[in-house]
């Protein structure tokens, strides 16, 4: 009787482990908040203490506890500078979600009631119909209040900070850091591959398959 209730403690537990692991997908077509981190997985302690967006050069800072910095990536903020300062904390994670106008974005943190994080937006729920005219325009101001970044950089912020993690929103020209991913651009006239994020690491991306190169990295193996 001991051992067969020691099982199924066992495989209570196991249950309860892959119910709070198990990704939950994004309704892409409602836009309600669905979490995917996993339960578990959002309890973790965050890699980024918190999360400068700077309005005046484009960038978003990414620091540690330490007020180390982390990350530096080029952004897109509110085209008329209406991307509100303040402090603010993350609240909800999308993997895809539906957005103003119908279009989509991918890997987007909610800071401030209708401004996320997230990338450059998509024509349709699918990774090779992206608005790679706004791809081009990332460090510069060019979004309607959102902060939008590379499809890779917009992962990075989703998967190293969690819901709570402070973002300060700040207007500051005298603060610049160095990138630590450079800005790249997508050659507009490429009908071939100009849908897709060069930073993407899907592996259908011509970016990935050998059918394109970065901008810049004709050399260079992908």
């Amino acid at each position: 009787m001991r051992g067969k209730v020691k099982r199924i403690i066992t495989v209570s537990f196991a249950v309860i482990i892959s119910i709070c692991l198990m990704p939950v997908e994004v309704s892409a077509r409602t836009g309600h908040k669905v979490p995917n981190h996993g339960i578990l997985t959002s309890l973790l302690p965050a890699l980024v203490s918190y999360v400068v967006i700077n309005t005046a050069t484009e960038q978003v800072l990414a620091f540690d506890k330490d007020d180390e910095l982390l990350e530096a990536f080029a952004c897109s903020t509110g085209k008329y500078g209406n991307t509100v300062t303040g402090t603010f904390v993350t609240s909800d994670y999308y993997d895809w979600h539906l957005m103003n106008g119908g279009v989509y974005s991918r890997y987007a943190v909610r800071f401030n009631q209708h401004e996320l994080m997230h990338s450059v937006p998509y024509y349709r729920h699918s990774p090779d119909s992206l608005e790679y005219r706004q791809f081009n325009k990332l460090g510069t101001p060019a979004s309607a209040g959102c902060c939008r970044l590379s499809v890779a950089n917009a992962k990075w912020i989703y998967d190293n900070t969690r819901p709570g993690t402070t973002v300060k929103v700040i207007k500051d020209s005298d603060l610049v850091y160095e990138l630590t991913s450079p800005i790249i651009r997508i050659d507009e006239n490429d009908v071939s591959v100009r849908g897709w994020d060069p930073t993407d690491t899907d592996p259908r991306s011509p970016y990935n398959t050998g059918e394109a190169v970065i901008p810049g990295e004709e050399n260079k193996l992908l």
